[in-house]
């Protein structure tokens, strides 16, 4: 069963929260949540930018982002089980920190499809202005992605 943690970014909360943080913060917890769920459309900016620190690879711009994670999160899987260790959020990020597992059935990210079932911890740090993520950074072990789906030693 999921954890889900809230809170700000440093952890803690006020006992009278600013309601105008608390709207935004709770907007930014559910916008990083849509963004694994492969279902549903992310208010994403026309600039926006996703840099894959694995890789040190980076993608801009609503569309090439959106078909990016669509095709990790939609296309590439099957069988797939989402795990929410931690979530956080405040007026301008929310973080993200998950399990994911599925059974690869498409190429995704360059790499060849090889029918292998993976898990992969990730996290993501999501950058919001005006009610939009901006940037997105994630972060994974590229050495687990590519042992699990054994084309590495």
């Amino acid at each position: 069963m999921p954890c889900l943690i809230f809170g700000n970014r440093f952890g803690n909360t006020s006992l009278y929260p600013n309601p105008m943080q608390t709207q935004e913060a709770a907007h930014n917890r559910q916008i990083a949540l849509q963004l694994v769920d492969g279902n549903t459309a992310v208010p994403l900016s026309p600039t926006v930018i996703l840099q894959d620190h694995a890789q040190s690879a980076s993608v801009s711009g609503q569309e090439a982002v959106a078909t990016f994670l669509h095709t990790f999160f939609r296309d590439a899987f099957v069988e797939v089980a989402l795990e929410i260790h931690t979530l956080l959020a405040d007026r301008e990020t929310a973080t993200l920190s998950l399990s994911f597992s599925g059974r690869q059935i498409a190429p995704f990210w360059g790499l060849p499809c090889t029918g292998r079932f993976i898990t992969l911890s990730l996290a993501f740090i999501c950058r919001f202005h005006a009610r939009q993520i901006v940037k997105i950074e994630l972060y994974y072990d590229a050495g687990t992605l590519l042992r699990q789906l054994g084309l590495a030693l």
